[in-house]
């Protein structure tokens, strides 16, 4: 058999981009293609700038498996050497009585070469037949346009001689009217049958010819020899090409291999190697530079939108402190919410929530957040004396109009004390002396003190002083106590008490 080995081959199967990902140039392993140009085929992993066996690997086996290699192993210096028919779709000719229905086309590239044609249900054939007098043909579409070299059928055990006259087109079309000759054959047919078929194509028809038996054939494993069809005449300048892997790399807005298709939609970029950022109505960005035309997604910000203004929260620890407290205001601190994105500080925002006991939280202060320390603080006044209260913080993230509350702190709970009794009048003092004596007493009488229904009034304290002092002196109400100076001595004998109990 001759035997015509390539200096270097393409991908043989489809790539489909998957807009969750920026594309990569070879698939890590041969596990997944994913969104990659181009499959691995190492046994042990593939450069995945290269596609180059690492780990010690070697390129791994074709479909059809043969016990030698019949030329369509996978070789070359990525590995992208083989079939490129394989598990490809194909179509055939159905005679009126269903035969080619019974043994479908895609039998002839299912990597099996058994030649038995098998049952309607089972086998590894393909049957295109047709109506007595007309010619039975077979299509195979290869997914992309490939440079093609060689073809090679595997023949039915029975009804050799079907194989022994036909011929090969090709096209960029399915219509069997529209492909240019590609090779013919005219002899005695074998187990395999091969036929050279240097092109580019799309399709690759099979068609019988020339004899009263050509309206049936038996496919038994068709295998096209070739790689995908890739010119570097759009690849940059600063670029490297070859026929195996096509530019090294494409202008910012242009796809790999061959920097000829715009980058499919959600990615941008050299090679098309980023994904686009989160824009507004889940329009795409630009293929060039990534930038967002419409606008982010809320809580996106920058050009190409992919800094997230994330959600701030406390710790279910995080208390605040409250101190300073008074019968109407309260002083209250807390810690730097968590969560908060670096370099985007101005967008977040605190609100201390206060609320009586039985009451609802309201709103009483708002604080921006910043970056030069962990520790906020803000008094609150208009609070209510006597009263126990709770209070938390609450952060949240605001862009333009649009706010969102984070994760608040736990409840400080305190109590506002009494307000302080308004100055009593005073009635009336009593001045008494002695006679013959320095010593005397003072009678003071005043109004009764009101509660303002606070808690009882505690205390009352009388101060007093000699006109010529500068020093106050005080007395609480129940104590007796002798006041003495150089030249007189003052003793508070008497204060009227109302019930001024605690």
């Amino acid at each position: 058999m001759t035997r015509w080995l390539l200096v270097a081959l393409l991908v043989t199967i489809l790539t489909y981009h998957n807009t969750s990902g920026a594309r990569c140039r070879f698939a890590r392993s041969s596990a997944s293609q994913g969104s990659c140009i181009f499959p691995c085929r190492c046994t042990n992993g593939c450069h995945t700038t290269t596609g180059q066996c690492i780990n010690g690997g070697q390129c791994t086996a074709d479909k059809p498996d043969t016990p030698t290699d019949l030329g369509w192993r996978w070789t070359g210096i990525a590995c992208q050497e083989g079939n490129v028919a394989y598990n490809k779709t194909a179509s055939q000719s159905i005679d009126p009585h269903g035969w080619g229905g019974d043994y479908p086309a895609g039998r002839a590239v299912d990597g099996a070469t058994n030649p038995a044609i098998g049952s309607k249900t089972s086998g590894s054939c393909a049957h295109p037949d047709t109506e007595y007098g007309q010619n039975a043909w077979w299509i195979v579409d290869l997914g992309a346009t490939f440079n093609i070299s060689r073809v090679i059928i595997y023949n039915r055990n029975e009804y050799k001689a079907r194989l022994n006259t036909f011929t090969l087109g090709v096209g960029g079309t399915p219509e069997k009217t529209k492909y240019t000759h590609c090779a013919s054959r005219n002899r005695t047919a074998g187990t395999i049958v091969e036929a050279q078929c240097r092109s580019i194509t799309h399709y690759l028809n099979f068609s019988r010819t020339g004899d009263p038996d050509s309206y049936a054939a038996g496919l038994c494993e068709v295998v096209v020899i070739g790689h995908r069809h890739i010119t570097c005449s759009n690849c940059p300048s600063t670029s490297t090409c070859n026929d195996v892997i096509g530019c090294d790399r494409c202008d910012p807005g242009k796809q790999q291999p061959d920097c000829t298709k715009d980058c499919e939609s959600g990615t941008y970029g050299k090679n098309c190697e980023e994904d686009c950022g989160h824009c507004k109505d889940g329009k795409p960005c630009d293929i060039t530079d990534g930038h967002c035309t419409t606008g982010c997604e809320k809580w996106y910000k920058s050009d190409i939108c992919k800094t997230y203004i994330s959600s701030p929260r406390f710790a279910s620890s995080d208390k605040p402190d409250v101190d300073r407290i008074s019968s109407s205001s309260v002083t209250v601190r807390w810690p730097s919410a968590r969560n908060i994105t670096s370099g985007l500080e101005t967008h977040y925002y605190y609100t201390v929530w206060i609320k009586a006991e039985g009451g609802s939280y309201k709103d009483m202060s708002k604080q921006p957040h910043t970056s030069n320390t962990d520790r906020f603080e803000s008094h609150i006044t208009g609070l209510q004396f006597n009263t126990h209260y709770s209070v938390k913080v609450e952060p949240y993230r605001q862009q333009n109009e649009l706010s969102e509350a984070g994760t608040s702190t736990g409840v400080t709970t305190f109590k506002t004390p009494c307000i302080a009794p308004d100055i009593p009048t005073i009635k009336n003092v009593v001045v008494s002396t002695q006679a013959g004596s320095n010593k005397g007493s003072i009678d003071v009488i005043w109004e009764e003190l009101k509660s303002s229904g606070c808690d009882n009034i505690e205390a009352v304290v009388i101060y007093y002083k000699r006109q010529s002092s500068t020093t106050w002196k005080k007395v609480p109400i129940n104590e007796v106590t002798g006041h003495k100076s150089d030249t007189a001595e003052c003793q508070l004998r008497r204060v009227r008490r109302e019930t001024y109990s605690h």
